[in-house]
């Protein structure tokens, strides 16, 4: 530790602190018995906010102390280490609380008081860390359980919106009513996706997307959610670029911003969107988070509202963490967003000051595929692959085996149906099935596939899951995954596709 020159030889501790000398996480000690400081390590002094030219040998300790009276608690006899918990105020004036031993010992000069502390701030983010992750998986979970069913749900009506859209083709105002309905519904399949993507810190499916299209497509339901006392600006810069990532990822980041800016608004004000390209060169990029220099599309979301206090501004991408709780607030959204950047290549800065509004912008990496997209909302039943050959279904309710029904046969497919094991078992021994599809709890039971290729060898197998493949599934020739609710193309496609694989799906 640490030591007065000119009282080093009289007054030098037993204990060799040259180890703790430069430790960032412990904090040392010597103090007389009557509270003069002997010495103390680089950690306690940052702690106490004294200089390197400032001296704190010979200080009274009492004058960082919160309670001063608390010193006769130090003095009593410690022949042995005893855990304390230490309330300073440092020379700046701002609280610190330490905990940790304080041993009395002897000196060169007689019996001293020697402590070794840690932050409790540390601890106590420690704990609120395991707490936080904790919390983190238990909304996993409850995720996990409601996703089959509600996905189940909008696998019906997703499919049966498709298929009636399909027939009203010929009848343009009714075709768009439904389409509308049918975006709609798979708008919230993909929400539902993102969710249960977030919770398990998943990978979310992704595209090459055009956020100015995002803006554009969203602004009318903005418009609407913002009020009319909030106005709303949009600016783009039409020929920024595109991204890889999720359409209903970006539109539920936009939804969020903008909720988020209306609510700092008080009385009247202004939110403003805005995408445009920006080159970043390797320092900008650093100072961003961001992993390389290069060519970025940002999008940002800007209020004149009542701005954030310099207090919280680090807090506020952590979950669980809100500014709003007196309003509903969870604190799930701006973590939501810095997750959707991370994920997506790039990385989310805020600027606030209070009484002057918030910029929220992301910076999100150009793709290197800025070929037109394609919508497989609009395409027809005649330009998706179909087939003629025979399909099992294993499903066990009875709305998810006839939807999936009508779509296979609607593209060609003979189908027989199954609502449970046995009953699969019994339609691959007496028809020539060339693909199962299995959904509900048999999706991971492994060993009922086997049952089914020994029944068929050559069967190959579609499971229909929640989320990401299964880790099961991954390496099993011959299978493929389709996460649900589904559009008809990516049915038709993963159908075809597992069909014409040779070993493997």
């Amino acid at each position: 530790m640490r030591r007065t020159q000119s009282r080093a030889d009289a007054e030098q501790p037993v204990v060799d602190g040259s180890l703790l000398e430069d430790s960032k996480i412990v904090a040392t000690i010597a103090l007389t018995l009557d509270a003069r400081i002997l010495a103390a390590n680089a950690l306690m002094e940052e702690l106490l906010g004294i200089g390197v030219a400032d001296r704190l040998e010979g200080r009274s300790f009492t004058e960082f102390l919160v309670q001063p009276d608390e010193w006769s608690s130090w003095v009593q006899p410690r022949d042995a280490a005893a855990t304390s918990i230490l309330r300073l105020r440092s020379a700046a004036g701002t609280a610190v609380t330490l905990r940790g031993e304080i041993r009395k010992t002897r000196g060169s000069n007689g019996p001293i008081l020697c402590g070794l502390f840690v932050n409790a701030g540390d601890e106590t983010r420690l704990r609120a860390a395991v707490q936080h992750g904790a919390r983190m998986e238990a909304l996993g979970s409850l995720t996990a359980g409601i996703a089959h069913d509600f996905n189940n749900l909008l696998t019906v009506l997703v499919g049966n919106l498709y298929l009636v859209a399909e027939e009203l083709r010929d009848r343009p105002k009714t075709f768009e009513k439904l389409k509308s309905a049918r975006d709609a519904s798979k708008r919230g399949a993909d929400l539902i996706k993102q969710l249960l993507a977030f919770a398990r810190r998943e990978q979310l499916e992704t595209a090459v997307i055009d956020p100015c299209k995002v803006v554009t497509e969203l602004e009318p339901l903005l418009r609407r959610a913002l009020g009319s006392k909030v106005a709303l600006r949009v600016e783009l810069q039409r020929d920024a670029g595109k991204i890889r990532a999720s359409t209903a990822q970006l539109e539920s980041v936009l939804v969020n911003l903008a909720i988020n800016a209306r609510d700092a608004i008080e009385a009247k004000g202004a939110v403003t969107i805005g995408v445009k390209r920006a080159h970043l060169g390797a320092t900008e990029a650093a100072a961003r988070g961001l992993a390389k220099a290069g060519d970025y599309v940002n999008v940002s979301v800007a209020d004149d509202g009542s701005g954030i206090p310099p207090d919280a501004i680090h807090k506020v991408f952590e979950a669980f963490y809100s500014t709003k709780r007196d309003r509903g607030g969870t604190g799930l959204g701006l973590s939501m967003v810095r997750w959707f950047a991370e994920q997506a290549g790039g990385a989310v800065a805020l600027e606030s000051a209070v009484g002057r509004g918030t910029t929220v912008a992301l910076s999100l990496p150009l793709s290197a595929d800025q070929s037109a997209e394609q919508n497989d909302m609009t395409m027809p039943l005649s330009t998706l692959p179909s087939g003629k050959e025979r399909i099992v279904v294993l499903a066990p309710e009875e709305a998810v085996r006839s939807t999936v029904r009508q779509i296979l046969e609607v593209l060609g497919y003979t189908v027989d149906l199954a609502a449970g094991d046995e009953d699969m078992i019994a339609v691959l021994g007496a028809k020539a099935g060339d693909l199962l599809i299995v959904d509900g709890p048999a999706r991971d039971d492994l060993g009922l596939l086997d049952r089914a290729r020994s029944a068929r060898p050559s069967l190959k197998i579609v499971v229909m899951v929640e989320g990401q493949r299964p880790r099961d599934h991954g390496s099993r020739p011959g299978i493929s995954v389709l996460a649900k609710p589904f559009t008809l193309a990516e049915l038709a496609g993963i159908v075809r596709h597992s069909l014409d694989a040779g070993g493997e799906a």
